[in-house]
């Protein structure tokens, strides 16, 4: 009914009536021309943001008479009140002076002075039935800005309008480059703060997520990833220390939660390389508890063969996204719904990737003959300089095997392990041995290693207590942290040690 409701106003306001004051116009190109067609823009430009910034955040699009139900205090909302009033009025008068019939104005000011009045008594009901809207009505003027009298942005109270274009832009794209199927989003449409789980795979998992929904969500980001592409930050991304209590980050999303914005989380807080599920940390389980909120696990179909981590150029193609549904926090088996959800096989794995360009990064050394850095790939597949082997057009699935192949613990492997990589703004030989490893001139000892993850898909990045050791490697960030990350969890026996590949 509210829908119908909507369609109806709008039409007659937005369209019949300014085409009824049109119709008999026979005004030419003028002063009055050119300025009612400028008044024409910028009103239905701002009417569009205001009605998008109410859209995105209270699920509904805003009308000139019918009735939100929930407070707004995104975009223009932030200054007045009534902006679509404000936005609309403008429009009207721009459309009596496109006309030249200026005794449309008498029109003009009987329509725009019932509005108020009806603006002005549905106000005071809202206010009467919600004390949030009152306090918000004692705050911010009606109709015109007034100096100290706003709403101060906040990510967990407004829509950067950053997410709102962005939103817009991602869905067009994708209708073109990623055509992708929607799958049970219906648990969606309840106006209800949720923490959206998703498989981290690629590039493509956050679009996806913009694509498939139509509200305000704050992902959560690792906070070396945020700071190094401010962008995110605008987008309302919360950035998070990795292995630490991060009491900041905490205290936004349960403020986030409280005012009815979803979250995104990746529980495995890495990207996959081969497009296997990685482990979840027992602290990710222990923050779901915490923030006491339904989690609804998102997996994605199809786009681990389009933009794997260790490619460098994405591939347009067909994805599916499917959502299930949500699983409430206390529930006493959510750890295994969740990771079963997540973990569900990919019928797209069966087929070969579209490029192998760059497979070297994740398939470090030869499967065959165990020699590290001969492996090169091309379009078609991949081979050994050394072997001679070759891989033609391997399914994911079989990618997958071969990379399990080579790990450490299943291949021998003899030390030391030589690359070249960037420290410290000049390039440098690495060398990974069985207890320690030297960049450069620096030594890097595993018993002093507390953590290990990888950045940008080609920087290692090892913590000790005293700093963050990051370079870049020439060949295979994947394979720093697999042989180091080895050495460390099954030779020195280190269950204190966090790493995104065994938890």
């Amino acid at each position: 009914m509210k829908a119908l409701c909507f369609i109806t106003e709008s039409t007659l306001l937005w369209v019949v009536l300014p085409l009824w004051i049109l119709s008999g116009s026979a005004s030419g190109i003028g002063i009055f021309f050119v300025v009612g067609l400028a008044m024409v823009v910028v009103s239905v430009a701002f009417s569009l943001y205001s009605s998008l910034a109410a859209f995105y955040w209270a699920g509904s699009l805003p009308g000139l008479l019918t009735v939100q139900d929930r407070t707004i205090t995104s975009g223009p909302y932030r200054f007045i009140r009534q902006p679509l009033y404000v936005g609309y009025t403008f429009f009207l008068l721009g459309i009596v002076m496109l006309s030249g019939e200026f005794l449309f104005l008498v029109l003009w000011a009987a329509i725009s002075c019932c509005l108020l009045l009806y603006t002005v008594f549905r106000e005071r009901k809202l206010a009467e039935r919600d004390e949030r809207y009152a306090s918000y009505r004692e705050t911010v003027p009606l109709l015109l800005p007034r100096r100290g009298k706003y709403i101060p942005f906040d990510f967990t109270r407004c829509v950067p309008w950053l997410f709102i274009a962005t939103s817009l832009v991602v869905k067009f794209l994708i209708l073109i480059l990623l055509p992708s199927k929607v799958k049970n989003a219906r648990v969606l449409r309840e106006r209800k703060p949720f923490i959206i789980a998703l498989a981290h795979q690629t590039h493509y998992d956050g679009p996806l997520i913009f694509y498939s929904t139509w509200r305000y969500f704050r992902f959560v980001g690792t906070a070396i990833y945020v700071d190094r592409m401010r962008l995110l930050r605008n987008f309302g991304t919360i950035p998070v220390k990795r292995y630490t209590i991060d009491t900041t980050a905490i205290r936004q999303m349960l403020s986030t939660i409280k005012e009815g914005i979803p979250l995104g989380i990746a529980p495995e807080a890495a990207r996959s390389w081969d497009g296997k599920f990685l482990s979840v940390k027992k602290e990710i389980w222990k923050l779901f508890k915490m923030l006491k909120t339904p989690i609804v696990p998102v997996k994605f179909y199809g786009i681990q063969r389009l933009w794997p981590r260790w490619a460098g150029i994405f591939s347009p193609g067909f994805s599916t996204v499917e959502f299930g549904d949500p699983v409430q926090p206390d529930d006493p088996e959510m750890e295994r719904k969740i990771s079963d959800f997540l973990s569900k096989e990919d019928p797209t794995f069966e087929k070969p990737y579209r490029s192998y360009r760059h497979i070297e990064r994740l398939i470090w050394r030869c499967p065959s003959c165990g020699k590290i850095g001969s492996i090169k790939g091309f379009h078609s597949g991949f081979s050994c300089g050394s072997c001679g082997k070759s891989w033609n057009r391997p399914s994911v699935n079989k990618v997958i095997e071969l990379h399990e192949k080579i790990k450490p613990g299943n291949m021998g492997l003899s030390f030391p392990v030589r690359d070249r990589v960037f420290f410290r703004g000049e390039e440098v030989e690495g060398l990974i041995m069985e207890d320690s490893a030297t960049i450069g001139g620096f030594s890097l000892r595993y018993s002093d290693i507390k953590n290990s993850s990888i950045e940008k898909s080609v920087e290692p990045v090892f913590g000790t207590a005293d700093e963050m050791v990051i370079f870049k490697s020439n060949s295979s960030a994947l394979m720093w942290q697999e042989i180091i990350d080895f050495q460390i969890k099954f030779r020195l026996k280190r269950d204190d040690y966090h790493t995104d590949l065994w938890g």
